[in-house]
């Protein structure tokens, strides 16, 4: 396998999965990392009976309020979830979801499950191992790369 090979097989491959939307069929008003929160939202509800705050949201993604603010939006526009104050602190934003919202994350939730299942059943536990191991590398090396930020504008003709 060539260089040029090997660097196109990378570049299909992270657009396969930057596209790969497993769950566009159920909630297919909602990005994939709206989804992302609502999954994770409907899990800490049914697992642990908690009630997230937009900074824990934030925190788990490590992303910004902003985004995680931009998300709780979406997710309230189209009825998955409420956002209430803490009654302990007012200055606390909690993010709950409605019974639509539980109804989809509990879809969503039982799709990953039969999805982790299914890849279970189709590869050996070291097969898997190798592969994350392989894929974490490959990431690794990626985010070591210093990015620059060019700016490219094309001469003006007069």
């Amino acid at each position: 396998m060539t260089t040029k090979q090997i660097f196109d097989d990378i570049l299909k491959l992270f657009l396969r999965i930057e596209h790969l939307n497993v769950f566009r069929s159920i909630a297919p008003n909602l990005t994939i990392r709206e989804n992302n929160v609502l999954v994770l939202l409907y899990y800490y509800e049914s697992e642990f009976g908690k009630t997230l705050t937009i900074k824990d949201i934030s925190y788990f993604y490590e992303i910004k309020s902003s985004t995680a603010i931009q998300f709780v939006n979406s997710l309230e526009k189209h009825g998955y979830i409420v956002r209430m104050n803490d009654p302990k602190d007012k200055r606390v934003t909690l993010v709950t979801l409605t019974d639509y919202g539980k109804e989809v994350g509990k879809i969503i939730s039982k799709r990953n499950h039969e999805m982790v299942q299914k890849i279970l059943a189709t590869q050996e536990k070291e097969e898997l191992e190798q592969a994350f191991q392989i894929i974490h590398k490959m990431i690794n090396t990626i985010e070591s790369v210093p990015i620059e930020i060019l700016s490219y504008r094309k001469e003006e003709t007069k």
